[in-house]
């Protein structure tokens, strides 16, 4: 089996301290995330051979971290490129009681924002890969990028490579105008997605019918996509901005079947941010690893959950940890 290519932006992360806002923080906690770094380094956990593409601006200390993250992670970092620009970055005040969290993103001129076509050479970028991963962020990282995003998936799929798309809408960095052809040129090449039935109606002009579960709307999405084999993501139920329930689900576009995950009640909540990611580095392990269906969305609602008891975008918990902690049927280790 070939590598796995995550594609996408580094960002530096500040959080204010428990308590307190950012009007009136003296101190920062520093992470390094990403939505397709998040993925490489979790699916590097869990032993696959990853790689990880992006643009990094030069001479720069906090870049130079943020690599040395995934380094420690055994990340294969040769298709980074740098060259002028920043590295984006986004603060979190983190919620509590009736106060939710805030999230403000910084991530104007930064170095993969202004690439440029032909900086990187496809042929060597999509060398040796097997499954290319992106999200629909980076997509949205501006004009250039709501088309470069589709070139990439096209020379993905025309070299054999299969597709993983997280199309992770975010309404901060681009309208539902601009984010709707973008996704559906990116969606006759995709394999694996994450979707939900709220995108299905949104971006591909599925008609609502009162009374349809998730099933309905992800086989319509199916029928529309024919190319699609899998698509999958997660519920939550808020209780309060500290706890929520949650469940998973994978949907098998060939056969039209829908797995569900057991729900997990996450009742004191370090740290939600990355627990998508985890998530969907959960499915492509089970996909990769040829495990049956039904137990694919079970590992990864577990990785997910344990992801919420840590600080960080990095779900820090080896395959025989996620093992240990589903077969407990409490969810105590002892």
């Amino acid at each position: 089996m070939g590598k796995i290519l995550t594609l996408g932006e580094s960002l530096a992360r500040m959080t204010s301290p428990f308590g307190q806002r950012l009007m009136n923080s003296t101190s920062l906690q520093l992470h390094y995330g990403g939505a397709e770094a998040n993925v490489a380094m979790n699916l590097a956990m869990l032993d696959h051979d990853v790689e990880y593409a992006t643009k990094l601006p030069l001479n720069n200390s906090l870049a130079e971290n943020s690599m040395i993250q995934l380094y420690g992670k055994r990340v294969n970092c040769d298709k980074v490129i740098y060259g002028q620009g920043r590295l984006g970055s986004y603060y979190v005040e983190v919620g509590t009681g009736l106060r939710p969290s805030n999230v403000i993103y910084d991530r104007k001129y930064s170095a993969i924002s202004m690439m440029e076509r032909n900086e990187w050479d496809l042929d060597q970028l999509f060398s040796d890969v097997s499954v290319f991963h992106i999200t629909g962020i980076t997509v949205a990282l501006s004009d250039f990028w709501h088309e470069f995003g589709v070139e990439l998936v096209q020379a993905a799929k025309e070299r054999g490579i299969k597709v993983s798309f997280d199309m992770n809408y975010r309404s901060t960095m681009w309208t539902y105008d601009e984010a709707i052809p973008a996704y559906q040129a990116i969606l006759p090449y995709v394999d694996y997605l994450s979707a939900s039935q709220r995108d299905a109606i949104a971006f591909f002009g599925i008609d609502e019918v009162e009374g349809q579960d998730e099933r309905f709307y992800l086989d319509a999405l199916a029928q529309e996509y024919p190319n699609l084999n899998y698509i999958f993501g997660t519920h939550r139920h808020a209780l309060t901005p500290n706890s929520f329930e949650m469940i998973g689900y994978l949907y098998n576009c060939q056969t039209h079947t829908m797995y569900m995950s057991g729900e997990y009640d996450l009742e004191t909540i370090v740290d939600r941010v990355g627990s998508g990611d985890s998530y969907t580095a959960g499915i492509l392990d089970g996909i990769l690893l040829e495990k049956e269906d039904a137990n694919i969305p079970e590992f990864a609602m577990a990785a997910a959950a344990l992801q919420h008891t840590i600080y960080g975008d990095i779900n820090l918990f080896r395959r025989n940890e996620i093992e240990r902690f589903m077969s407990n049927s409490e969810n105590v280790l002892r």
